[in-house]
């Protein structure tokens, strides 16, 4: 079969189409024929080398969909022909965390596609079915694909971890990505009042169309002032923090007494300075979110049926052009999300 093959950590053209061996699935997995694969700012960052349970050679992509076309042994209730989305972290379903309902912080079984797991830059894929969710019948393989990383990870963010309420004030960061549209919808869905930040002009409109109230162009990442103007000196009661370090001081700046930060991305892998004193005052809250669980997966895919979650997908490319999509990506091309789609078998 054609894969993307992740050889030597660095560059985006270190990305290159091979023909690897076929795999097979074993007990309680599937062979997926993968139709598509979304593209996500965490591929960028595995494939820089910077982190650690990747070793290369590697198949990245965790944001995969299709056909189930080969079921292993003991494994029940899937056939030939289910549609399917993955998760991007699996869990045991077992542990004290994941009875408790954390399943995104299981340890006994957290491995990730594309990272311990090879991923869907590829015509095929093994998945245990532990990872994967049921894609509707009606809907479109590049958008089942990014449901999980994009709208899924808006569920875990905006309602498991954020818990927003109608009349909240949301304050959104690298809202023009997948993720950050996604919130952005979700944030206005349930009642809250959302101001997107962006550090491109070319992106206002989308993020208007996603349901922001504000747009704050900041190409500096110097936002905090413009915040406070904005709610008339109050700050905003919760922050979505896609970014990460390079925004974080900003978020916390522009935070309302009884505030809560939602830390979800952390683009440049960086670290930052907290003034203690600031969330003391405050009262602030600190919140990470890490992976969507299955059941937040299954709701993104309703949201996303039902028309209440509009898919940004912005382009299809072929599978060939990962290096490219990379490259785009990097250099802030892209408001929503880039597929690739693999070569007919």
């Amino acid at each position: 079969m054609k894969a993307v093959v992740l050889r030597e950590f660095g560059a985006a053209s270190n990305l290159r189409m091979e023909s690897v061996p076929m795999p097979r699935p074993g007990r309680g997995e599937v062979l997926v024929h993968v139709r598509a694969c979304g593209v996500c700012y965490h591929d960028v960052i595995n494939r820089r080398g910077n982190l650690p349970r990747t070793h290369v050679p590697a198949i990245l992509g965790h944001e995969a969909a299709g056909e189930v076309v080969e079921v292993g042994p003991d494994t029940p209730g899937w056939k030939i022909g289910d549609r399917v989305a993955t998760l991007q972290r699996l869990s045991c379903g077992e542990c004290a965390l994941c009875r408790s309902g954390r399943n995104s912080l299981c340890r006994k079984d957290n491995r990730f596609f594309g990272e311990e797991l090879p991923g869907g830059y590829a015509q095929f894929m093994v998945a245990p079915v532990a990872g994967l969710g049921r894609v509707p019948d009606n809907m479109a393989w590049e958008v089942a694909a990014t449901a999980c990383c994009t709208t899924g990870t808006a569920v875990h963010t905006v309602r498991t971890r954020g818990q927003v309420k109608p009349g909240e004030t949301v304050l959104i960061t690298g809202a023009s990505g997948g993720v950050g549209l996604s919130a952005v919808q979700l944030a206005k869905e349930d009642g809250a009042r959302v101001i997107a930040v962006t550090s491109s002009e070319a992106k206002v409109q989308a993020l208007h169309e996603a349901g922001a109230a504000e747009v704050i162009v900041s190409r500096g990442l110097d936002f905090a002032a413009e915040v406070r103007r904005r709610t008339a000196g109050e700050g905003v009661n919760v922050a979505v923090e896609i970014v990460g370090s390079a925004t974080f001081e900003q978020s916390l700046k522009s935070m309302a007494p009884g505030g809560r930060v939602v830390v979800v991305g952390n683009l440049e892998s960086g670290v930052v300075n907290l003034n203690p004193g600031l969330v003391i005052v405050k009262e602030l809250e600190i919140l990470g979110a890490y992976a969507t669980t299955l059941g937040e997966l299954d709701e993104a895919l309703r949201l996303t049926a039902s028309g209440k979650i509009r898919p940004f997908v912005s382009e299809a490319m072929a599978l060939a052009e990962a290096g490219r999509s990379h490259f785009r990506l990097e250099n802030r091309e892209v408001a929503g999300r880039l597929v690739l789609i693999p070569p007919e078998a």
